[in-house]
């Protein structure tokens, strides 16, 4: 029996979230039904990040165990049965202990605001129609490379084992009127992207100073955090995983 890593992209507007979840409309859900009809038997899958509903992902992945020989044309024939709004980007074959979540070296987010109205923006990207100082978001963001432990911006209502998460990117990047927060991590809690983008608005807008900010990070109280961002200005951008992930079908 072979394993296989599938990509997948999304537009996460339409979707109860990643994984499969009763009474819900998930991308899982629709990933594992297209192959079910491709291959006629159900073949479990185990996905590498769960994004919740409303976030998009410009790349994510599952992994697969079959017999069945996967072919190019298979990549055609699962886009042929996906709603518009998932696209199977490519299968990748991979050694049989490869993990897709557990393996991930790495993973990045995007979470993309605009400053101006603008429809076709709606639904991909936050409108946020307040001034900002830009240098003081930054200034907020470069903190977040000297800690560890971000238990604050963690939703309650999860299981981990620890808070720690190591962050090798924290940016704000403006373009005219759109501004966008790229991060790398290790890995992420829930909720904890779109809390520190909340939390960082308010030193943007000269509601919090940078010294209560950090004093947010290492209280480790929830409560503090702004959690109200919306999903629908978030990606998954990419996920890194060790040099054995190469080989596309």
């Amino acid at each position: 029996m072979s394993r296989y890593f599938i990509e997948v992209c999304y537009d996460g507007a339409d979707f109860g979230g990643f994984q499969i979840q009763s009474n819900q409309v998930t991308i899982q859900g629709a990933l594992d039904q297209a192959m079910t009809t491709l291959y006629r038997f159900p073949i479990p899958l185990t996905g590498a990040s769960r994004t919740d509903a409303g976030v998009h992902a410009l790349q994510n992945f599952f992994h697969f165990d079959t017999d069945v020989p996967i072919t190019q044309k298979h990549i055609y024939n699962l886009n042929a049965l996906l709603p518009k709004s998932i696209v199977v980007k490519g299968i990748y074959e991979v050694p049989g202990e490869a993990h897709c979540r557990f393996d991930a070296v790495k993973r990045s987010y995007i979470y993309k605001i605009h400053s101006e109205k603008n429809p076709f923006l709606e639904g991909r990207s936050w409108y946020y129609p307040f001034p900002l100082d830009v240098p003081a978001l930054q200034a907020a963001a470069d903190t977040l490379l000297t800690h560890t432990n971000f238990e604050s911006f963690s939703k309650k209502n999860t299981t981990v084992n620890t808070f720690d998460c190591i962050i090798s990117k924290a940016q704000w990047l403006q373009e005219g009127h759109n501004l966008s927060f790229n991060i790398d991590s290790n890995r992420f809690l829930r909720g904890m992207i779109r809390g520190l983008v909340g939390t960082m608005l308010q030193v943007g807008r000269g509601q919090l100073d940078l010294a209560r900010f950090e004093d947010i990070i290492r209280l480790k109280n929830e409560q503090n955090v702004d959690f109200s961002t919306p999903a629908h200005g978030l990606y998954l951008s990419s996920i890194q995983y060790p040099a054995y992930f190469q080989k596309i079908v």
